[in-house]
Parts: C-alpha cells; structure tokens; sequence
C-alpha cells in the first residue's frame, strides 16, 4: 500500500527520496564557504608588509586548507591527516598552475 516507487526507492535501494539533496542549498553553502575561504589570504595580507604579502598569502592559505581538511575528515568520520595533506596538495598544484598560467600571461610575480 501507498507509493510503490517510494518504498523501492527506501527498501531496495537504500534512500528516501524525501531526504534527497537540495541543489539550492547545497550552491549557497559552497558559495558562502568560497567567500569565507578566500577572505582568509585577503585578511592575511592586509596585516603583513607588502613585500611578505605573497608568502604571507602561500602560508595562510595553506595552513587553512590543512584546517578544512582536518575538520571536513572529522566531520565525515575519516582520519585527519591523510585528508589534510590531501586538501594541502590539491590547493599546492591549484596555486602552481595559477602562477604558471600567470607567467605565461605576463602577470606573475
């Protein structure tokens, strides 16, 4: 009795489809972790002398991607530093190809 897609949906597959992800939600809280996230290297180098800013910047960053990674590991249940170092490399190649590209353009430092 009731919705026979609802309860293949819970019993066979797994899910209920009324707990489902919501794509709005979801596209606000990754743009309001975006903007926390960036804001972290802008507040770093307004407090440091200009010419430590682009180390000052390097370092901040990466120090919070090891946080995000600790906390995104804990909060998924995962071990913490596998995940840290993870989040740390990807964001080492991120600014990498950034400044290559940069070079390539003319703008790198």
């Amino acid at each position: 009795a009731g919705d026979r897609l609802q309860v293949h949906a819970r019993d066979e597959l797994g899910f209920d489809p009324d707990h489902l992800a919501r794509p709005l939600q979801a596209a606000a809280a990754s743009a309001v972790s975006f903007a926390v996230g960036a804001a972290i290297p802008l507040v770093a180098i307004t407090l440091v002398a200009a010419g430590a800013r682009i180390v000052a910047a390097i370092a901040i960053t990466l120090l919070a991607l090891a946080g995000l990674g600790v906390i995104g590991a804990r909060l998924g249940g995962a071990p913490p530093l596998p995940a840290a170092i993870r989040v740390v490399l990807g964001g080492v190649f991120a600014m990498g190809v950034t400044m290559g590209i940069g070079a390539l353009v003319g703008t790198a430092v």
